[in-house]
């Protein structure tokens, strides 16, 4: 059996169950869903950042997907920071170990995505080191423990859109039982990175506008424009992820992405600590479907 352990729990998260699950149910209840939002959702974006940072953005997101759901399976789309993704690098079988316990793969759906069209192989071996997808699983175990995963990473090209509708015709008979999660920061800027928009509260304001340009194509649910401006303007480090999520929810049914928190970690580290001489600025949002 394929068993993914955790490889960031201690670091993005607590690696104690006790802590884990606390930490996990704190962001989750507090992340109120708006009660205007349209339905139904079929999917939606997350940040993948240390939890201290973007946990709470990315539990909005999935409580709002998730709480009061009946949904069977969460397909997960990942981004690729290894460079070892180059079509929908599939983890086909075995569970996923989190501090919070096992969450098992969804081997049935694994097999028809796989079969449904060249774009997709079985590659539990590309997860392994990739912490994207890993950091919402304890997030997604505390809200829906009975829901089985399946995670595909997508390599930031223009195949990302051709494994999104592969994904979608996989599920489409269904009928409201799978849900897909994107994972994705925005803008990395200063720090270790290069910056074209100037430091602090300027790169701040900088990184707010070039994250604009991606939510904006995010929003109008164009998957065809995403990898190009991500490559283009480097505000999205899960590119992929992000064209095959808004591929496949615009294959079932939706017409719109909804934005429902943006931020960034220069204003969430200076509302904390407003004497950190820290000026990176890495952009996170919570997005829906529907």
């Amino acid at each position: 059996m394929n068993l993914r352990q955790p490889a960031r729990a201690g670091s993005f998260y607590e690696s104690s169950p006790s802590s884990c699950r606390h930490h996990a149910e704190r962001l989750l209840a507090a992340a109120e869903p708006p009660d205007d939002l349209p339905r139904p959702l079929l999917g939606g974006l997350v940040p993948h950042a240390g939890w201290m940072y973007s946990g709470a953005i990315a539990a909005r997101t999935l409580r709002a997907l998730l709480d009061g759901a009946d949904w069977q399976t969460v397909v997960l789309f990942g981004a690729d920071h290894t460079g070892a993704v180059r079509q929908g690098e599939v983890y086909d079988s075995g569970v996923w170990r989190t501090p919070l316990g096992d969450a098992a793969v969804d081997e049935q759906l694994a097999a028809e995505v796989i079969a449904a069209g060249d774009c997709c192989r079985a590659n539990p071996d590309a997860h392994a080191a990739e912490h994207s997808l890993e950091v919402q699983v304890p997030l997604l175990q505390a809200i829906a423990p009975d829901a089985r995963i399946l995670p595909i990473a997508v390599p930031p090209s223009p195949l990302a859109v051709t494994i999104g509708q592969t994904v979608a015709g996989a599920i489409a008979g269904r009928g409201g039982e799978v849900c897909l999660v994107g994972s994705t920061d925005l803008t990395h800027h200063a720090g270790h990175f290069p910056a074209p928009g100037g430091r602090g509260e300027v790169g701040e304001r900088w990184t707010r506008a070039n994250d604009r340009r991606m939510l904006d194509l995010v929003e109008a649910m164009d998957a065809e424009a995403i990898v190009p401006e991500a490559t283009q303007h480097h505000n999205a480090c899960g590119a992929g992820a992000v064209a095959a999520t808004v591929a496949a929810c615009k294959a079932l049914g939706a017409r719109r992405g909804v934005c429902l928190e943006y931020d960034n970690s220069y204003t969430i580290t200076h509302r904390k600590y407003p004497w950190e001489l820290d000026d990176t600025t890495v952009g996170y949002a919570a997005v829906v479907f529907a």
